[in-house]
């Protein structure tokens, strides 16, 4: 009987000991009462890799598990009132295929974020001078966090008219109120301009009271632009911007660069033009959204013969109905192509794997927090993408 107490005291300690290593490595997640993830740490250096799920995506995307540290939701409008408003794309926060991809995430370790978003000027500038809206919007955001098992919040405030107001006194008090009201990680959307003409000083008090400011790289030139181009070009010509000079901003002016996301796209805009040049003039009233997986797949459409475009002699060949001359803009790292459609000559601007293998590369080198990625699903099936960011964010 002793020997067989001893047998069994021993197997006790083994085991033990076992499941104390695999919550050491990580192999087993520690979860808070509300089954939120505490303290599964993904094996991906100190980058975060954050996705955007817009509700229109919802029951669109392949699934997501291990590919990203934090799901996020966009989301839920506001308004000047602080009342979250359920209209129906809002409501797809229950949508049985959606939750299903909250619980992967959350058994792979990852994080589910819920995203609240108000674009007009007047009605945020109204909320946010309101002490009584301020306080009625942060109650509904906990009680969204708690009922819906998320794990913090997104805030999507965009001032269209003046870029730099989300980095004033008036959101940084709200931001500053929903940090102390402890609904878990908290995230700020901003545009590139924003960090780029902003003041150094507003930039980290604001990055004290938040997890990550999420600067959104891309749409340098988007539907509206007087001239085609690329939408998140690394470098540009002197007088417009470009990421790098976020990048910039935030290693000169000694911001917090592990608090600082870059979100990238997976989209490039198509426009219509009179002439077979970069940067041509636009054709007015004509653009559309054009996917990562759409591109790619009218580069592999039997109906055109690809012509890559490589030495100035390869420029010089005239654009023809069937062909799709594809380049490379060295100055923006971009890709970019053209081709007739209907008699209409046609240009996009647009990502590829190397374009974006440069973007991830220029995180990992400045030492930012992470990469986002705006929006899932328009990267198709595909894992390229997410294999890519595991080899640059190592």
């Amino acid at each position: 009987m002793k020997k067989w107490y001893w047998i069994l005291v021993v197997v006790g300690v083994v085991i033990i000991g076992l499941v104390s290593w695999m919550v050491w490595k990580d192999k087993i997640p520690l979860n808070d009462p509300l089954g939120r993830n505490n303290g599964y740490v993904r094996n991906r250096g100190d980058y975060k890799v954050i996705g955007f799920l817009p509700t229109w995506m919802i029951g669109k995307t392949k699934d997501y598990t291990t590919e990203l540290d934090e799901l996020v939701f966009l989301g839920i409008e506001a308004d000047e009132n602080g009342d979250l408003i359920w209209e129906l794309q809002s409501k797809k926060i229950n949508n049985e295929t959606y939750i299903g991809m909250k619980n992967k995430i959350r058994a792979a370790g990852g994080k589910n974020i819920v995203g609240i978003k108000l674009f007009d000027d007047e009605k945020l500038h109204t909320f946010l001078a309101s002490d009584t809206a301020r306080r009625n919007l942060i109650e509904q955001i906990k009680a969204v966090v708690v009922t819906g098992n998320f794990d913090g919040v997104n805030i999507d405030f965009e001032f269209m008219n003046d870029p730099n107001a989300v980095m004033g006194d008036e959101n940084y008090r709200f931001m500053k109120e929903l940090s102390e009201a402890e609904v878990g990680v908290i995230s700020l959307d901003v545009f590139a301009n924003t960090v780029i003409k902003g003041d150094v000083g507003e930039l980290n008090r604001m990055l004290e009271v938040i997890d990550n400011l999420i600067v959104m790289a891309y749409d340098f030139h988007r539907p509206g632009s007087n001239n085609v181009g690329p939408v998140a070009p690394i470098k540009s010509e002197v007088g417009e911007r470009n990421i790098m000079e976020v990048v910039t901003k935030v290693v000169d002016g000694g911001l917090n660069k592990k608090k600082v996301i870059l979100a990238y796209p997976l989209y490039g805009y198509e426009w219509k033009t009179s002439v077979d040049e970069y940067g041509a003039k636009a054709v007015k009233g004509w653009s559309a959204m054009a996917s990562y997986k759409r591109v790619k797949e009218l580069i592999h459409d039997s109906q055109f013969t690809i012509q890559e475009v490589k030495t100035e002699d390869d420029e010089k060949i005239k654009l023809e109905d069937g062909v799709l001359k594809l380049r490379w803009d060295e100055l923006s790292m971009s890709p970019w192509l053209s081709y007739f459609d209907g008699g209409e000559m046609m240009q996009i601007y647009f990502e590829n794997l190397e374009s974006l293998r440069l973007k991830f590369n220029l995180v990992a080198e400045s030492q930012m927090g992470g990469v986002g990625f705006w929006a899932l699903g328009y990267e198709g099936e595909t894992n390229e993408v997410w294999k890519t960011v595991d080899e640059e964010l190592k």
